[in-house]
């Protein structure tokens, strides 16, 4: 494999889905805005409603939440979004009813192709199914589907799809006793 050459880059088969001067707006009114901690939830989804998104009823947003492109997002009904989640949605990302996206969450659409020489885009959507729960600083990624009733653990990383009612949790740490002179890499 050769070393990559980022001149090169073209952005090929990514389209923003609007103008610049719309996205301009999005970025001042999300800054400015609907980030911000006074913002209440009920304008945070007529904002995104007005940007082009798809919201459904009984949908809550805290603050510091961020969408990279709120016309590539559908929130169906009863929808908790967790404050600090980012929704970077270079694609579409759909979520079902009576979900959770809890803090600091990242749902990311966008990668790029290692090996492409010139690093292009190697994007894909999003879905999280009704009911399921996506716990405080998860990660998923990229063309992942995650099912029905699904939990995805506190910092778990997701990247493939996950069957309905399935359960994913971060893997845990092992952690190791060292007694006063013992060296760090014998066991006990």
């Amino acid at each position: 494999m050769s070393p990559l050459k980022l001149s090169g880059f073209t952005g090929i088969g990514y389209n923003k889905g609007r103008g610049v001067l719309w996205q301009v707006a999005w970025f001042a009114v999300q800054n400015l805005l609907f980030q911000t901690w006074w913002c209440p939830s009920s304008l945070r989804v007529h904002i995104l409603r007005f940007f082009g998104a798809s919201v459904g009823q009984g949908v809550k947003i805290r603050h510091g939440v961020m969408v990279h492109w709120p016309w590539k997002l559908r929130i169906e009904d009863n929808v908790w979004i967790g404050v600090d989640a980012w929704i970077l949605n270079l694609e579409p990302v759909t979520i079902g009813s009576d979900s959770c996206i809890s803090q600091g969450v990242l749902l990311c659409t966008g990668s790029h192709a290692f090996d492409s020489p010139t690093f292009e885009f190697d994007n894909g959507p999003i879905s999280v199914g009704s009911g399921s729960w996506i716990g405080a600083r998860a990660t998923v990624l990229r063309g992942v589907s995650v099912g029905d009733g699904c939990l995805v653990g506190a910092s778990a990383l997701v990247v493939k799809d996950v069957p309905s009612g399935t359960r994913v949790l971060a893997s845990m740490g092992v952690s190791r006793v060292v007694q006063a002179g013992q060296q760090a890499g014998e066991m006990l």
